[in-house]
């Protein structure tokens, strides 16, 4: 007569335990490809962010709500030749972009000197995302940059009017 056995063997147990484990490998595989193309799509919706708070803030200082830094490091503004220079650091400061100011760096160039305004954003997250472009406003289709950064970009002590 045989004993009736409770519970599980242990070829059962790890059978189970092998299941699992290629069910996780195939599950993380497909979903962290999503997990980075979402990470780069919210910066570039940063980026936009960044293009309309400069663009806020250059209406700001038509209206005399703003004034740019006459020490040349934080903001510019050429109006001969309608162009504006523009940190994050001074969006941050002027409450017009909402982020880190440690982890955010760039700057954001405004020429409306033409009929439709252009704006030229050079915009750095921590060191995973670098973005380099000139648009109108959108930026879904703008390549992201591993590299090519320069300490020129974080400020406006080098901007001329005529960039």
């Amino acid at each position: 007569m045989m004993k009736k056995r409770n519970g599980f063997t242990l070829i059962e147990l790890l059978a189970v335990i092998v299941v699992l484990a290629i069910v996780t490998v195939l599950a993380t595989s497909t979903i962290l490809p999503y997990m980075g193309n979402a990470r780069e799509d919210a910066f570039k919706v940063e980026a936009a962010n960044a293009v309309n708070a400069a663009d806020y803030v250059m209406n700001l200082y038509t209206l005399g709500e703003f004034t740019f830094d006459s020490d040349g490091i934080k903001s510019k503004y050429d109006s001969e030749t309608k162009k504006a220079c523009m940190t994050i650091a001074t969006l941050i400061d002027a409450g017009a972009f909402d982020a880190d100011k440690e982890a955010y760096t760039g700057r954001v160039i405004i020429d409306k000197s033409d009929k439709q305004s252009t704006y030229t954003i050079f915009l750095k997250k921590n060191a995973e995302f670098t973005l380099i472009n000139e648009t109108g406003r959108n930026f879904s289709d703008a390549t992201l940059n591993n590299g090519s950064w320069s300490t020129n970009y974080e400020s406006c002590a080098n901007f001329e009017a005529t960039e």
